[in-house]
């Protein structure tokens, strides 16, 4: 079976969409979020950027697949680099942009393994 015969169109753009406004929100909150424990902030960049990958994929149609992981790996980066610019509490931190960049590298990794069970 297709993605597209297990979940409707609109619940993948639903949370697609979700996913997006948190990571926008997470990073552009005006204060940094508390610290639960060493590298806390790297883990939830990881887990943001992993869940913004698979659900732009599941979101997006099949055509426009090549397109998501570059725009992705740029906006690990980008992201990251505005926050520090427009957010006086906050600062850009290559290490969160290398956290983001590798959540993206396994959304990636993830997607691709299941597209490639889901062929055979």
């Amino acid at each position: 079976m297709r993605n597209a015969e297990l979940c409707p169109v609109w619940l993948r753009w639903l949370v697609f969409v979700a996913c997006v406004s948190a990571v926008m929100y997470g990073i552009f909150r005006p204060v940094p979020p508390e610290m639960l424990f060493d590298n806390s902030d790297k883990v939830g960049h990881f887990l943001a950027f992993s869940a913004l990958g698979i659900t732009a994929r599941l979101a997006l149609p099949n055509r426009l697949q090549w397109f998501i992981w570059p725009v992705l790996a740029l906006a690990a980066f980008v992201l990251e680099y505005l926050q520090g610019v427009w957010l006086p509490l906050r600062t850009f931190s290559l290490e969160d942009s290398y956290a983001n960049l590798f959540g993206v590298a396994i959304g990636f990794a993830v997607c691709w393994v299941i597209a490639r069970y889901c062929s055979k």
